[in-house]
């Protein structure tokens, strides 16, 4: 479990710095926030996990925006995987962006050197602004691409991964991570039970509200890492529907059974019997109601392939 979010996220920095443009450094205010919904944690245990990553030599961090205490508003931080390919593209790319907000600022040309050289010294002078990004931004892949040059044997593959174990060991991840999980299924019940629907009453009748169970933080960690068929193995049949027909997922599941990723004929009609009990409550739940050719249209899709599926050997 520890490794996989800390790969995950890792993953999430890497490709975005795959991008060719300037929004290819992930920045801290934003990144956070997405990547604790992906993966189903608390902002802080994602900072954590960042920190591991950052002493594992696997990224880098670095301040692209200073705070602004007179505004109370936190500094924020840019992440770079630790490649020194990566690390040169992107340089080159800020390079560029450096040269155009100076020109866009100043109105006339130069180097990036003679640009660094000037601003340099007022750099805070610039906190927040297109061209102080640009300029942190070129400084910080530089001095990174000297320090791997330099330092080449605490980069490499081997080193990284043996101080990554060293870093999970010495943090004790795994108890940050039940700790966070606790924290983080308690507010999404807390949100669910605010945010309550006729239709997610309805699906009680049927159990345990799917989106109530300390399962469905879990759930929403894996279903986008893991094969469909690996993710209804793991929660069942009727936890993955009642997940997605509270979020009114009903076009996705016509997808899903048109796509023959849901075939048996025991699954299409418990889909279909659960939907029944969704059409007995449109009345009652506004944002049903607009959801109704979807349900028809996926009701036609359940009763189509019931029609050919196979009979299952009892």
């Amino acid at each position: 479990m520890p490794r996989s979010i800390i790969d995950e996220i890792y993953d999430e920095i890497k490709k975005q710095n795959s991008a060719d443009d300037t929004k290819a450094i992930p920045h801290s205010d934003v990144f956070i926030r997405k990547v604790s919904a992906l993966v189903g944690a608390t902002p802080e245990l994602v900072k954590q996990i960042i920190q591991i990553l950052v002493n594992s030599h696997k990224i880098f961090s670095f301040e692209i925006i200073l705070p602004d205490q007179l505004r109370n508003l936190p500094g924020v931080y840019g992440y770079v995987i630790a490649d020194l390919n990566t690390i040169r593209r992107l340089k080159n790319i800020f390079y560029k962006e450096l040269m155009y907000q100076y020109t866009k600022q100043f109105n006339k040309t130069a180097q990036v050197h003679q640009i660094i050289k000037e601003i340099f010294p007022v750099i805070r002078s610039y906190n927040n602004t297109p061209l102080g990004i640009a300029a942190n931004k070129s400084i910080m892949l530089d001095e990174f691409e000297k320090l791997i040059e330099k330092k080449y044997s605490e980069y490499t593959e081997d080193y990284k991964e043996k101080q990554l174990a060293l870093e999970i060991s010495r943090a004790n991840l795994e108890k940050l991570i039940e700790t966070s999980h606790l924290k983080t299924v308690s507010a999404q019940t807390a949100y669910e039970k605010k945010t309550a629907t006729p239709l997610s009453s309805a699906l009680r009748e049927t159990g345990q509200r799917a989106v109530d169970s300390k399962s469905y933080n879990e759930f929403l960690s894996k279903k986008n890492k893991y094969p469909l068929q690996r993710i209804i193995n793991i929660y069942g049949i009727d936890f993955f529907y009642k997940v997605n027909l509270r979020n009114y997922q009903f076009s996705y599941l016509k997808q899903l059974i048109k796509d023959g990723q849901i075939a048996k004929r025991s699954d299409l009609v418990h889909l279909r019997e659960m939907l029944k009990t969704v059409r007995q409550n449109i009345n009652n739940d506004p944002k049903l109601k607009e959801y109704e050719n979807e349900i028809f249209e996926l009701e036609r899709t359940i009763s189509h392939f019931l029609y050919f599926a196979p009979r299952e050997q009892k």
